[in-house]
Parts: C-alpha cells; structure tokens; sequence
C-alpha cells in the first residue's frame, strides 16, 4: 500500500517544500503539496477568491492523505495552516512537525 503525505504550512517555505517533494518521493510517498505559492509575488492571479479556492483543494488533499506533515519553519504557523491543522485533527490524521525534527519517522 502507498502511503499519501500531505504537507502543509506557510507558502513563504516554498524551498522547504519544493525539497521535502523530491525527498518524500523518492523514497516512495504520494506527496500531496500546494502548487500554487502566493507569497513569492510570482502569482498576481492570487487575489481573495484564488485563495478561497486553494484553501478548500488543500483540505481537499488533506482528507485524501495517510499523514499530515506541517512545514513550520522555526515554529512558524499562519492562520490558513492553523485551520489546516484544525481540519486534520478533525479527520484524525496523524500530524508531523518538521520544526520538531518529526520527518525523521518519514525516513
């Protein structure tokens, strides 16, 4: 059986999570991600609505993982994430923090 990782957090760690993609495929995950990162200014498509969008598909992505892994950069967790983490906890998803060194288990 594969094994669906969703990772989520804050798309101000879009190097973060561009590695942890490469890192968790190859080592056989189906790596469930945002592809849309907003905070880099590469987006101006990315108003009010966009995100309304994106927000729902990344629950969306959560619901259809194994696992859920946070990217919080030095603790870091936005409000979109906060109500991400709050969504997976309500679906009993098993949480992993990258800032607490918990991708170890992944690996």
């Amino acid at each position: 059986m594969h094994t669906n990782i969703c990772l989520i957090g804050s798309s101000r760690f879009e190097d973060e999570f561009r590695r942890l993609e490469v890192d968790l495929s190859v080592k056989g995950y189906i790596v469930l991600s945002p592809l849309v990162y907003t905070q880099s200014g590469d987006n101006p498509k990315c108003g009010a609505d966009v995100k309304i969008i994106l927000d729902y598909v990344q629950k969306e992505k959560i619901r259809q993982s194994d696992i859920v892994l946070v990217i919080d950069v030095d603790g870091y967790v936005g409000k979109s994430t906060k109500d991400q983490i709050n969504y997976a906890k309500l679906l009993n998803k098993p949480l992993l923090y990258f800032s607490k060194g918990e991708i170890k288990k992944l690996f």
